[in-house]
């Protein structure tokens, strides 16, 4: 693990808890400060003299922030959003209603399906090769379960997409739970880890409980690496605990005919931090790159992103595609994002509508560079290949 990567991921998790910390949610500030500082810890090891003591004190200080933070921020609450069915059925587990009973609320977190996603495959740009991979392993057994039974082919189990930031992954998973029309359960590690002697356990055992309760159910776990990371020597007992909890959870996955089917969906853009028990066969039976879109796929994410918005007669979707080489999905939106501000601030200043031209784009390509730099992307594409170096 390169230096280099350590610091953006220190740097990102830092800007996450700061913002949790400040807006009052304990339990995500407490999660990603001390991420944070776990890998400055690990720079700080790598380094030596004074900026060695920096770095160790500064983790300290993300540290003692972690545990800072206000007690009456720590119960949980469900975060649920709703989709255009309605609002979302709460299910709460038996474990959370027995906690509740107990006066045990504060340790108890429900888990309850946020929605039934609307997206589709249809609405996902490119990605042939990924589509038909999670169709294969994923839809196609739900959607024709006779025909799966006669050739033996198991409905649900558990499945890692990994690949750059920015790439799809968490569209992917919601597109998966609105093909197969699935409750859709998006949980954060922050909301299964905990502070108290065992909850971490308990907390994995509802989530499961929770959703096999439901006809079927799509549990999505974004950065799963939190929560299955390499084990170590010096690990925190917690991990120690809730690693084997998780790796008993995901073996035999995948269900019979006749009862109620569970996909699993981790998303990482870590892959060789995840502990190597979790990616052996029975547990994450299919692992997914999701890789920067290709030439195809940046002119239909550019379709999408500028549809609807006033488009210039100059605008050239194929110079932009031939000049957006290395660009993710994220940076393909951030860009038609900025064109359109710049085209809309123009509009306002002159009192006429404007619409977005090639200048706009040219200056939003010049300001938006690749968030995925060379060396990072051979790293995922050596992991792809087997070769899963740290």
């Amino acid at each position: 693990m390169t230096l280099d990567f350590q610091l953006q991921r220190f740097q990102e998790h830092k800007a996450k808890g700061l913002a949790a910390h400040r807006s009052g949610d304990a339990r995500e500030a407490r999660f990603h400060l001390l991420k944070a500082a776990e890998y400055l810890y690990e720079m700080a090891r790598r380094s030596e003299g004074r900026i060695r003591a920096q770095r160790a004190a500064s983790a300290r200080k993300l540290v003692e922030l972690a545990r800072s933070a206000p007690q009456a921020a720590e119960r949980p609450v469900a975060r649920a959003s709703v989709g255009l069915g309605g609002p979302p059925a709460t299910h709460p587990s038996p474990g959370a209603a027995r906690a509740a009973r107990d006066g045990g609320e504060d340790e108890a977190t429900e888990f309850v399906p946020v929605e039934r996603p609307s997206v589709r495959f249809d609405d996902i740009a490119g990605l042939d090769d990924v589509r038909r991979e999670v169709e294969l392993k994923m839809i196609l057994p739900l959607t024709h379960p006779e025909r799966a039974e006669r050739f033996g082919i198991r409905r649900g189990g558990g499945v890692l997409l990994y690949g750059p930031p920015g790439t799809g992954k968490t569209l992917i998973a919601r597109a998966i739970a609105g093909e197969v029309d699935a409750a859709f359960f998006t949980v954060k590690p922050s909301e299964v880890l905990s502070k108290w002697v065992g909850e971490a356990e308990r907390n994995v055992e509802r989530l499961f409980a929770t959703a096999r309760a439901q006809p079927r159910s799509v549990v999505f776990i974004d950065e799963v690496e939190a929560l299955v990371p390499a084990r170590r020597a010096n690990q925190s007992t917690v991990m120690a605990r809730l690693v084997p909890q998780i790796l008993a959870e995901l073996e035999g996955f995948s269900t019979p005919a006749g009862s109620h089917p569970l996909l699993f969906i981790g998303a990482t853009n870590e892959p060789w931090a995840l502990d190597p028990a979790v990616l052996r066969p029975g547990r994450f039976d299919a692992r997914i790159y999701v890789g920067l879109p290709d030439a195809t796929a940046r002119r239909r994410i550019f379709e999408l992103c500028l549809k609807g918005r006033p488009l210039a007669s100059d605008v050239d979707l194929d110079a932009l595609v031939q000049r957006t080489g290395g660009y993710s999905g994220a940076d393909l939106r951030a860009t038609c994002e900025r064109a359109a501000q710049r085209a809309f601030l123009e509009a306002v200043q002159v009192d006429c509508d404007m619409p977005i031209d090639r200048k706009d784009l040219e200056a939003a390509l010049d300001a938006v560079r690749p968030s995925v730099r060379p060396a990072e992307l051979e790293r995922f594409q050596a992991f792809a290949r087997g070769e899963a170096g740290r």
